[in-house]
């Protein structure tokens, strides 16, 4: 499926670049950015994010896409297919992240829901399932926001900090998105 450019008020969801690879690097490396990652990009390998990108071009991974803002890179937001069942459950996932300096502007609410809006009416009965640690409250809010519900608690080993953390499962209908928005 070819993924249009998608628009919002006021940013651009769009396929990630080879030029991505040095904002990635560079917002990743913030101490701040990782923590909130189940699987972040590593930040002490070179070239990590060039690789990275180019595994996303392919799209066996679902879809992968930049937000950006006035040609400013912020950071990336996708969906995996239910097949990968990353979260161990059978239904497409959705993650995302923002680099730091962007954080508590609306930007990734804003992403989200452009994504939703665009990816929903293909798969109107399909529900979208997402997993966040459970000390990240600020993206909780952003998906509770959305009309996204609690479906479960575990755990999820953080590739950055090399242990299990606590993690609450969260499902979204496309009915509950519509009554959210």
């Amino acid at each position: 499926m070819k993924i249009p450019a998608l628009k919002s008020n006021r940013l651009l969801l769009r396929s990630l670049q080879p030029e991505d690879a040095a904002a990635i690097e560079t917002q990743l490396s913030e101490p701040m950015a990782n923590p909130g990652l189940a699987r972040a990009l590593h930040p002490d390998a070179q070239g990590y994010a060039a690789e990275w990108i180019n595994a996303q071009a392919t799209g066996t991974r679902g879809i992968a896409l930049a937000i950006t803002e006035s040609d400013r890179f912020l950071g990336t937001i996708g969906l995996e297919p239910s097949t990968l069942r990353s979260i161990g459950i059978f239904a497409p996932t959705i993650g995302y992240w923002l680099g730091a300096p962007f954080w508590g502007k609306g930007f990734m609410q804003e992403a989200v829901r452009c994504l939703l809006d665009w990816y929903l009416p293909f798969e109107p009965t399909e529900r979208i399932g997402t997993s966040v640690f459970e000390a990240n409250t600020r993206s909780l809010k952003v998906l509770e926001k959305l009309g996204f519900r609690e479906v479960g608690r575990g755990s999820t080993y953080s590739q950055l900090l090399g242990k299990e953390l606590p993690d609450i499962k969260l499902e979204l209908t496309a009915q509950r998105y519509y009554e959210a928005i």
